[in-house]
């Protein structure tokens, strides 16, 4: 049998603790369309247990509608950052960065991995350099074999353009994440990262 979309307790939690730091109003309203379940399963679970993909999205559709596409990448943006400094994560962080420089590439190239420490079943990160121009660099970042929950609203789509984003302020470039339409049967996100 195989085994269900899922991602860390720790990372849920994460989110739960940044939708209860967000302003009064915007966090009545995200709270307040989560079923106490879930909020009670956050809460509970196990920071390196498993939590249904499902379950995380009972959190994750009520920010992206409350807060919009660019207030929840950019909230998404800031939980990521706290996600990857997460014991298991960082570790993978440091790796990168001793290895190859604190660059966007780096990170990027770090995030393939890390990707599997935090998610299960929920597809597979690839990363693509695209190479350099007199405008900058460009990476091609792809979620390919995404399950079909995460294709529905759009807002994992929107989540994982936040944490690419999180990754060019963390080394303070300027850049851009585009994600492509890949068309209405697709089973894959494609996003375009660019920086100075």
């Amino acid at each position: 049998m195989p085994s269900q979309p899922a991602i860390r307790g720790f990372a849920c939690r994460v989110l739960l603790d940044g939708a209860r730091a967000l302003p009064a109003d915007p966090r009545h309203r995200v709270l307040s369309r989560v079923p106490e379940q879930t909020i009670a399963l956050f809460e509970s679970a196990p920071r390196m247990g498993w939590i249904p993909i499902e379950e995380s999205m009972k959190l994750t559709e009520p920010l992206h509608a409350v807060l919009g596409t660019p207030g929840f990448r950019q909230f998404l943006s800031t939980q990521a950052d706290r996600i990857a400094a997460y014991p298991l994560l960082q570790t993978f962080f440091d790796g990168a960065v001793r290895l190859l420089g604190l660059t966007p590439q780096a990170l990027l190239k770090w995030s393939t991995y890390a990707w599997e420490q935090a998610f299960r079943d929920c597809g597979r990160l690839v990363y693509q350099p695209l190479g350099e121009s007199d405008e900058g660099r460009r990476v091609e970042m792809r979620l390919e074999d995404v399950p079909p929950v995460l294709l529905l609203e759009g807002t994992f789509a929107q989540a994982l353009a936040g944490a690419f984003e999180m990754f060019l302020r963390r080394c303070d470039r300027k850049g851009r994440v585009e994600l492509q339409h890949v068309g209405s049967r697709a089973t894959r996100f494609v996003y375009d990262v660019s920086w100075e």
